[in-house]
């Protein structure tokens, strides 16, 4: 069996140095065994805590300061110093071409290979601003991919975003925590229209944020394969996030029973994180 894995989805915090105001403002989130997952941990403890041998990772940003998003990850090459690493910063992607071009500027970094900004539920709509084509083609320029994190049963914005993969053939984009599918026939819908275009792929976690059951997630899954095919899926922990139902060696067992045989496990666990994230 192939043991090697990549976890392409994975967060660090510093709450003593970093900000994390979504995390640790007013209003933290509402999750189940929030301390743990604010709980300090190394790149090494993770492997301890991995039942594979987890070989390397990518940070996605997680708010250190988002005013001054640099500072994430020099911290992170201090922290993952002894890691096989790349990092996924932070960008608003509807800003004007020009702040958003120095804001990738002050950005760069030897780990940098993407940015994500978060457009969920209402803020999805700042995806149909015209300045997000002009950002995302800049980022193609620059060999930089855009991770993101939207509804996908949310078919106008699906086909939005596929529209500009489809003008953009240079442009790679991942979608974050499997589309987060909850109303799942419009979400197949939204599954359909991004898988067409060969640029973009798609992770498989996320589900401790969702209400679908166990069956829910395997039909998600199965689904999800069959759209974008056995190259261009990979499984992800979400950690430390995932622990609001499961440990991260419980969504690594998880990932491991779906798949039928050992060529789609390596694919979905090592290969393809490996090619697509440049490790």
């Amino acid at each position: 069996m192939h043991n090697k894995i990549i976890d392409p989805h994975v967060h660090f915090f510093n709450l003593i140095e970093g900000e994390y105001t979504w995390l640790q403002g007013d209003t933290p989130p509402p999750w189940p065994h929030l301390d743990q997952i604010k709980a300090p941990m190394t790149a090494a403890e993770l492997m301890q805590h991995c039942p594979f041998e987890l070989m390397a990772l990518v940070h996605i940003e997680a708010g250190f300061n988002n005013n001054h998003p640099i500072e994430e990850l020099n911290w992170l090459s201090k922290h993952l110093a002894q890691t096989q690493y790349k990092a996924i910063g932070y960008a608003k992607i509807d800003d004007c071409p020009e702040t958003f071009q120095q804001a990738i500027a002050s950005l760069l970094h030897p780990s940098l290979v993407g940015i994500r900004d978060i457009t969920e539920a209402e803020e999805s709509s700042r995806l149909l601003n015209p300045n997000t084509v002009a950002n995302l083609a800049y980022l193609a320029e620059l060999e930089l991919h855009f991770e993101a994190q939207f509804e996908l049963e949310n078919t106008a914005i699906s086909e939005r975003v596929a529209n500009y993969c489809a003008q953009l053939p240079n442009l790679r984009m991942v979608i974050n925590h499997a589309g987060l599918p909850q109303k799942i026939d419009d979400w197949k819908a939204g599954v359909a229209v991004l898988a067409r275009n060969q640029n973009v792929y798609i992770k498989y976690s996320g589900f401790e944020l969702l209400p679908l059951s166990t069956v829910q997630q395997h039909t998600c899954f199965d689904f999800i394969v069959q759209q974008f095919g056995q190259s261009r899926v990979m499984f992800a922990s979400n950690f430390p996030v995932c622990q609001i139902k499961q440990s991260y060696e419980a969504v690594w067992q998880s990932h491991f029973a779906l798949c039928n045989n050992h060529s789609l496990w390596q694919k979905l666990s090592y290969d393809n994180a490996l090619r697509f994230y440049w490790l």
